[in-house]
């Protein structure tokens, strides 16, 4: 059943001709929506015997040993969650809503136009914040000062923050040279560049979230996933020429009755243009790959909203019988759009997952190495790699989104 269930009935009933289909749809054409996007990991010999312990307990480490006694124990973490946010003069300035009354603005403060960074970094000067600090956070409802809005500000966070020292990882040699930091792979690949698993391998919340196994029973990103679509096959097995675009979608993704992504539903893609790219590829013995392309991905998951740009990407894929699709996105992940991910989940949640937001803010500065600006000399990405899955979809016509718009 296509995603959208108002579609014309002469539409459904198209959709599903083409489903029941051997291949479904165009002919040449195939298309998968992606149910989980993730760090890839690199196997039994990638391995971090102690993760990193996070801003929370390294501020619990900073006290008296009588003030540790007293917020010992999992049951008074909230309590020491307040006395860091005290300690620290953490804040949240309200720009929206009843709480904002108390709130000084600028003159020219428009509540009803879109905040700026510009405009949160003048409100944080007018409400006591350091100059220049504070981020908009919680959809652009608040301004938000803490280590993860300002992480230069708050170093001793960052203090010993455990990298990945492994030699396994999971990646592609990007700039085909091997050096002496790159991993070697889990199939004994050399010059394998993955300095982000450099960088965050270490941190529970990404070693957990990469596992295999639950990741691919993980469906991220629901409200706006991405679809690949390959045009111009002539066999999933062997085709030398077909062309690959990754785009954004408007309708979320659904599960079916097991619970799993829903095959064979019907997506609309998102007109805008920044969020779809097409790039060269070819298929050898089943498995799909790709000439570099820089992606947008998009990546919306409760308060998170953070396009993913990954730059000189490169996808690797095989395609499953049931029609499911397995693969890899290796490239450069830029640096800003990484840590707008880890801002965005504010510090209260970086204390939940024992996430340090200073110290992965000053590892991936330190570690990148891709597109380096020419006017600073320094580097804005870092090699990365990434897995997902997905399963076969379909993309709706222009002339069927132009009948739908039509319908009452």
């Amino acid at each position: 059943m296509p995603a959208k269930a108002y579609w014309a009935l002469p539409l459904i009933a198209a959709s599903l001709v083409g489903a029941d289909a051997p291949t479904g749809g165009e002919e040449g054409v195939h298309a998968f929506v992606l149910s989980n996007v993730y760090l890839a990991q690199g196997g039994e010999k990638d391995s971090c015997p102690s993760p990193d312990i996070g801003d929370l307990d390294r501020f619990y480490a900073m006290l008296s040993p009588a003030e540790q006694a007293k917020y010992a124990g999992k049951e008074k973490r909230q309590a020491l969650e307040e006395r860091m946010n005290e300690y620290f003069k953490f804040r949240r300035i309200f720009i929206r809503g009843e709480r904002a009354s108390s709130v000084k603005f600028p003159p020219n403060y428009d509540p009803k136009a879109e905040p700026t960074q510009e405009l949160a970094a003048a409100i944080g000067a007018l409400n006591g914040l350091p100059k220049g600090a504070g981020r908009l956070a919680f959809q652009k409802r608040e301004v938000v000062y803490s280590a993860c809005s300002n992480p230069a500000d708050f170093p001793m966070l960052g203090k010993g923050f455990k990298t990945y020292e492994g030699k396994i990882a999971a990646g592609m040699n990007l700039d085909g040279k091997v050096g002496k930091s790159d991993f070697e792979g889990p199939d004994g690949e050399k010059g394998i560049d993955n300095r982000l698993w450099r960088a965050v391998g270490c941190v529970s919340a990404f070693r957990e979230s990469s596992k295999e196994e639950l990741a691919r029973k993980t469906m991220m990103s629901m409200r706006a996933p991405t679809v690949i679509e390959l045009r111009g096959v002539d066999s999933l097995q062997d085709d030398p020429d077909v062309t690959v675009t990754v785009l954004a979608v408007n309708e979320p993704l659904t599960r079916d009755g097991r619970g799993e992504p829903l095959a064979r539903a019907t997506f609309t893609p998102d007109p805008n243009p920044q969020l779809r790219a097409s790039v060269k590829g070819r298929i050898t013995g089943g498995v799909l790959t790709t000439d570099p392309v820089d992606l947008t991905l998009n990546y919306k998951e409760q308060i998170l909203d953070t396009p993913r740009h990954i730059r000189g990407a490169r996808i690797k894929a095989k395609f499953g019988a049931d029609g499911s699709i397995d693969g890899s996105i290796f490239g450069y992940y830029t640096l800003d759009s990484f840590y707008d991910s880890i801002e965005q989940m504010t510090q209260n949640g970086a204390n939940l997952s024992h996430v340090s937001c200073p110290g992965i803010r000053r590892a991936i500065d330190r570690f990148a190495d891709g597109y380096r600006d020419p006017r600073t000399g320094r580097f804005t990405a870092i090699s990365s790699a990434y897995d997902f899955v997905g399963v076969r979809a379909f993309l709706a016509k222009p002339d069927q989104v132009a009948q739908r718009e039509t319908l009452p």
